[in-house]
């Protein structure tokens, strides 16, 4: 187990000039100075608008030996349905799993603009794909982002490029 006592938040204490967060930061965030949130840059300017990021869906799911699949059918409906996802978000700030969140709950961007971006961004996720290696081939990254970026070990083009090689190869091996 870690020795680590620190709770913090290095972004929240002025230690670190920005964080790569979510919507789950902005209540740590609210009334701790002046900040904003917008997207992450690209090293080829891309606008955010056409770029797609990783999701964290929670899934909900029914398992093929339900013995009653019509009421869980229902269920399932009415907890993933358009005011369901609304009360979710509320009290949340997650964003539900929906194409359109930032136009079918607009109300609620308009009393909370923290979020918007992270609406706006909601219609342009996908799933983390699941392929051989998955797990080395995050921790190539990891590694490699570690090392250069947050330690200043290793010059960051030169590691992450050594990591895209070596993922190249863990990809290639099916």
């Amino acid at each position: 187990a870690s020795q680590e006592k620190y709770t913090g938040d290095a972004f929240v204490d002025g230690t670190a000039a920005m964080a790569v967060v979510g919507p789950w930061a902005i209540a740590t965030y609210k009334g701790k100075g002046d900040w904003g949130v917008v997207p992450v840059p690209t090293s080829s300017g891309k606008d955010p608008s056409e770029i797609h990021t990783f999701s964290d869906a929670k899934n909900v799911a029914m398992y093929s030996a339900c013995k009653n699949r019509g009421t869980a059918g229902d269920v399932l409906k009415f907890a993933t349905s358009k005011e369901q996802d609304g009360k979710f978000l509320a009290a949340t700030g997650q964003m539900p799993l929906r194409k359109d969140v930032a136009s079918t709950y607009a109300d609620y961007f308009a009393k909370n603009p923290d979020y918007k971006t992270f609406a706006d961004q909601a219609s342009r996720t996908v799933e983390v794909p699941n392929v051989p290696n998955s797990i080395t081939i995050w921790q190539t990254f990891r590694d490699a982002y570690s090392k250069s970026v947050i330690f200043g070990q290793e010059d960051t083009g030169s590691a992450l490029d050594g990591a895209a090689q070596k993922v190249d190869q863990l990809a290639k091996q099916s």
